[in-house]
């Protein structure tokens, strides 16, 4: 049965799946703007998730409880919707199953394209990550060009990238899709790098950095990236708009080596980073993290431990792993919207006031 969206567009109804997390936290924040810095303005922001938001920011925003591995949760959902922004997501990096992994991201995927065609939703923004491109080795400025790798070296990112050509392959009419792949995000409430940067200065253990500190990782700011999906949303609900089956990946500031990107982070909060000197080579550090990984493998049958160091954390810090996104400041307008100054600043007050995620 198809519903009728409720606005004309100019004040959508927008859904966001995972909307209680990191990104969907800032997805909530950029839709609420009014005046000059509102892309979207919506009637309504449906904050769709297993578990409830922080808080509630303004009556245009209400909790949907659900999980999109339920079709009926997304049923209910979609009614009546315009847009929605598809984070929902499992990401892992080796402690699950890669079949939980893909009944989340794949299958849960397949679930919200289905719920969308069946209400009449116009348009769908999926969350990508710049993952999908990675298998393990070095990456400098790749591009939308770059292809998918043929081995992934990690579930989450073949599982990211089904989804994603999922999606991708069912733009069309009347639902219009396409796809937003951050970099490394950071920000308030960043449950990864940050606050696991700090959870180790906060036990001391952040006594070393890793590999030789020329390595370059693409860090993005995750209002900068919360802004990229509000700009393709817009693009997609005009009937020309150019992100109608497009990918695009999203950056903001220069790449920097990894730990000198969380050093004034860390700092700002009130903790000292390793100094460079006093780093570990990659290679020691990579038999360090099949140390861990086997550990926690061990463990899986009494207790899920994450472990502190994994191959492929190791990789991804003492590797480079840069990113152009030319093409999101062509099609879509996409100019970072905070600058890394302020970016960091928000960052930092956030985790004085509430600590690691």
């Amino acid at each position: 049965m198809q519903h009728q969206s409720k606005t004309d567009g100019n004040r959508p109804v927008v859904l966001i799946t995972g909307g209680a997390g990191f990104l969907g936290a800032a997805l909530v924040r950029e839709l609420l703007k009014v005046g000059d810095g509102a892309v979207l303005a919506p009637s309504e922001i449906r904050i769709f998730d297993t578990r409830p938001p922080r808080s509630v920011f303004d009556r245009r925003a209400r909790y949907l409880p659900g999980d999109i591995r339920s079709p009926d949760d997304l049923d209910r959902a979609c009614a009546g919707a315009d847009i929605v922004l598809h984070c929902a997501a499992v990401i892992d990096w080796g402690q699950r199953p890669e079949s939980y992994l893909h009944d989340v991201n794949v299958n849960g995927t397949r679930n919200v394209l289905r719920a969308c065609a069946a209400a009449g939703v116009r348009a769908m923004v999926y969350t990508s990550t710049m993952d999908v491109l990675y298998d393990g080795r070095s990456l400098v400025n790749g591009d939308e060009r770059t292809p998918y790798p043929k081995k992934y070296t990690m579930a989450y990112a073949k599982t990211k990238a089904l989804a994603e050509r999922v999606v991708l392959e069912s733009n069309g009419l009347p639902l219009r899709t396409c796809a937003i792949r951050p970099c490394g995000m950071f920000g308030e409430g960043d449950p990864y790098h940050v606050s696991s940067f700090l959870r180790m200065a906060q036990s001391g253990a952040l006594r070393f950095r890793a590999g030789s500190g020329r390595a370059l990782f693409q860090h993005v700011y995750v209002g900068n990236v919360a802004h990229a999906h509000l700009l393709a949303g817009k693009s997609l609900l005009v009937p020309d708009g150019a992100a109608a089956g497009s990918a695009y990946i999203i950056t903001d500031f220069p790449a920097k080596n990894f730990f000198d990107y969380m050093e004034p982070i860390i700092s700002g909060i009130g903790y000292a980073m390793p100094p460079k000197r006093r780093s570990i080579p990659m290679p020691i550090m990579y038999a360090l993290g099949c140390v861990c990984e086997g550990v926690s493998w061990l463990c899986r049958p009494f207790t899920r431990m994450k472990p502190v160091i994994s191959r492929t954390s190791v990789n991804m810090v003492c590797k480079d792993l840069t990113f152009n996104g030319g093409k999101a400041r062509r099609e879509l307008g996409y100019r970072p919207i905070y600058t890394e100054e302020e970016a960091i600043d928000r960052t930092i007050q956030y985790f004085k006031k509430h600590g690691p995620v």
